[in-house]
């Protein structure tokens, strides 16, 4: 929502919620603070704003799981076959193969390596750099790893990926030397599974 429209949506609820007008000013500030922390678009709807409507069917949705497998290992260095032991697509959507105990000892260090791992799923897999939080938070909790209350902590202190941006609209981000971190996470994970 741009400002224009935050500000008149704020100013519309006001009059038609019948404020006095010596609290008026005071409504105002409280309907833009109430309508400026609504949350924001889905993931799949905030890449598909990003890229426009020209670009929404992209190529990476449309490859087929073994495709998609191996760009992900061109791209990462990582085989084939430990991706595919590491990783599943539902629907051209990647997911970390639990569990939660391969990725750490404790939740943070599992949170921040399936940061990682979906980071890098993203943007090496499907070429979509920039992975909103929301997304990274919701495969932590679907692997019971979110670190709850700590969650700005934990990812602030990630080294493999950038954690940018404003507050509500933070994403994660590929470095130069995630692929290689991403190498050093298969090889830990799938010794210690067997």
């Amino acid at each position: 929502m741009d400002v224009e429209e935050l500000l008149a949506r704020a100013w519309g609820a006001v009059e038609k919620a019948g404020i006095p007008e010596a609290i008026q000013e005071y409504a105002f500030k409280e309907a833009l603070t109430l309508l400026s922390a609504a949350p924001v678009a889905p993931p799949d709807d905030l890449w598909d704003a990003e890229k426009g409507d020209e670009e929404k069917d992209s190529t990476s949705d449309q490859r087929s799981d073994a495709q998609l497998f191996e760009k992900f290992s061109q791209e990462s260095g990582v085989l084939v076959d430990h991706l595919e032991r590491l990783y599943y697509f539902e629907d051209g959507t990647p997911h970390v193969n639990g569990p939660r105990s391969r990725f750490g000892a404790n939740v943070a260090d599992q949170a921040r390596a399936v940061a990682l791992a979906l980071t890098s799923a993203y943007d090496f897999a499907m070429d979509r750099p920039g992975v909103p939080a929301a997304t990274v938070r919701a495969e932590c909790e679907r692997l019971k790893c979110d670190p709850g209350s700590n969650w700005v902590k934990v990812m602030n202190a990630l080294t493999t990926v950038n954690y940018v941006g404003a507050p509500g609209k933070k994403t994660l981000r590929t470095k130069n030397d995630t692929a290689e971190a991403l190498q050093k996470l298969a090889l830990s994970v799938l010794s210690t599974s067997g």
